[in-house]
């Protein structure tokens, strides 16, 4: 009778583990099913997210490449144009002549002091030329004339379509800059004071070069500055007087056709 009932028991409990298994495992194959849509889910969320991170990297890349490439032309195009201008004055014998890569203001043309020992570019106060100076400002006109800048943007049309692809225009330009040091004028002056001096002398050297070039009146720009920006450090000495003659590649923003239209 023992023997019967303990068999009976070790069935029961037999068939109660399998039903515990089965329930068990059952559990578990939800529990992994719910898993894998969650990874399913997440997967897909980590490559949208990293789609368009890599699309706004590349839109950002893009937009800083157009920006360096057109600076990148902008600086070679200054120092062809530097190497032009070098070249010419040094093959037209102009030692008398000063020339400077200023990088950001163009090309710095500048008569040397000693050009004419004791002989001022212009009298003290005054705004008209010293006729001596007027061979030396031909040559300077011819120098220009050499460099035949109206044609200088088809003679480098790669660097140019590289600064016209990011939205700009080069325009070739010749600025004339006046300076003067810091001694007031006397209540008897012509001037008012020293950036009307300044600018009046500016004026009056490109009225000069633009008779002897030829060139048109929209590629000369000019500007005063009195004594605001000296050479030395001595803002009253006699260096500081001087007119300096820039060749700009200038570069401006692309007007739209609609509003060029309206000009």
């Amino acid at each position: 009778m023992s023997l019967l009932l303990l068999s009976r028991l070790l069935n029961l409990s037999q068939s109660s583990g399998q039903g515990l298994s089965a329930s068990w495992l059952d559990d578990e194959g939800d529990e992994l099913k719910r898993l894998k849509k969650s990874r399913l889910w997440l997967f897909t969320y980590i490559s949208l997210f990293t789609s368009l991170l890599a699309f706004f990297i590349i839109i950002i890349t893009q937009i800083e490449l157009e920006g360096s490439t057109a600076k990148r032309n902008y600086q070679k195009m200054v120092t062809v144009l530097y190497q032009q201008v070098s070249y010419q004055a040094k093959s037209q014998g102009l030692s008398w002549l000063k020339v400077e890569n200023t990088l950001t203001k163009g090309i710095r043309l500048t008569l040397d002091k000693e050009t004419i020992p004791h002989i001022p570019l212009f009298n003290s106060a005054r705004a008209k030329l010293n006729p001596r100076y007027l061979p030396y400002l031909r040559s300077v006109s011819e120098l220009i004339q050499s460099l035949a800048l109206t044609s200088f943007k088809k003679k480098h049309q790669k660097l140019v379509r590289g600064i016209e692809a990011a939205g700009f225009e080069v325009k070739l330009m010749i600025r004339i800059e006046g300076h003067t040091d810091s001694m007031p004028l006397a209540a008897t002056a012509r001037f008012r004071d020293n950036v009307e001096l300044s600018t009046f002398r500016a004026y009056a050297m490109m009225e000069i070069l633009r008779l002897y070039t030829g060139l048109p009146k929209s590629v000369f720009s000019m500007a005063g500055y009195g004594s605001f920006h000296p050479l030395v450090e001595d803002p009253q000495a006699p260096e500081n007087r001087r007119v300096e003659i820039y060749i700009v590649p200038k570069i401006v923003e692309r007007k739209p056709l609609a509003e060029e239209a309206k000009m």
